[in-house]
């Protein structure tokens, strides 16, 4: 075997491991990115159902919040995403809040009963 056959082999070897785990690292990319694609609208639809529900019943500021991230956690698994950092899905849900301060006014919060 010649000097330029054993350098084309071991690049030919190097460049199909480089191209698999490039591979994989693109569908990991893509897979993050579609779960920040619809972490935004879920959490916003998260944090008005939440909303709407301290219409009916008593919630507090940190049940909602709680009730939020679970229904967004949930929602994720649901379609087969896991998100290991929690913290993503807080932020997110605090974000839509933020955002949505004034529509959220229009639901009048039932108090709590003494």
């Amino acid at each position: 075997m010649e000097f330029n056959d054993v350098v084309v082999t071991v690049l030919v070897t190097v460049l199909t491991a480089v191209i698999t785990f490039l591979g994989s690292e693109i569908k990991k990319n893509v897979r993050a990115r579609t779960i920040f694609n619809v972490l935004e609208p879920l959490a916003k639809d998260a944090v008005v159902a939440a909303q709407k529900l301290g219409v009916t019943e008593y919630l507090s500021g940190a049940m909602k919040k709680n009730h939020a991230i679970k229904t967004v956690t949930r929602a994720l698994l649901d379609a087969g995403f896991t998100v290991k950092d929690e913290q993503v899905i807080v932020n997110a849900v605090e974000q839509a809040y933020a955002k949505q301060r004034d529509l959220l006014k229009q639901y009048p919060q039932k108090e709590k009963e003494d």
